[in-house]
């Protein structure tokens, strides 16, 4: 009985967990955040378009890195590294071990 009441109090915390989740993922897009963030690229893009444009009228040497903003963000961590180890694992696995595998199946077979 005391473990089930146990699951039963985990099993409302994630309900809750990810109803607050879903609050604020829904409120941003009803605020308009996204579309905000959208259209700041979109302006800065035009930006760069009628700079070069104008560059281009007045003759002055053009050089495509000026009108490009590197806007990368960094977004590796820990999870990152393991899924991406365990990826290469798992094709590691695949390539090499179930190949040949098969391969030795396949002899009985010919």
């Amino acid at each position: 009985m005391k473990n089930n009441k146990k699951q039963w109090i985990w099993f409302r915390r994630i309900l809750i967990l990810l109803f607050i989740i879903f609050l604020i993922n829904y409120f941003s897009v009803q605020t308009g955040y996204y579309q905000n963030k959208i259209y700041e690229r979109t302006v800065l893009t035009e930006e760069g378009k009628r700079e070069f444009e104008n560059d281009i009228q007045n003759g002055l040497e053009l050089d495509v890195r000026d009108y490009i903003t590197d806007e990368y963000v960094d977004t590796t961590n820990g999870f990152d590294k393991v899924g991406r180890k365990l990826g290469e694992e798992v094709d590691d696995f695949i390539n090499h071990k179930v190949v040949k595998i098969m391969n030795f199946f396949s002899k009985f077979f010919q």
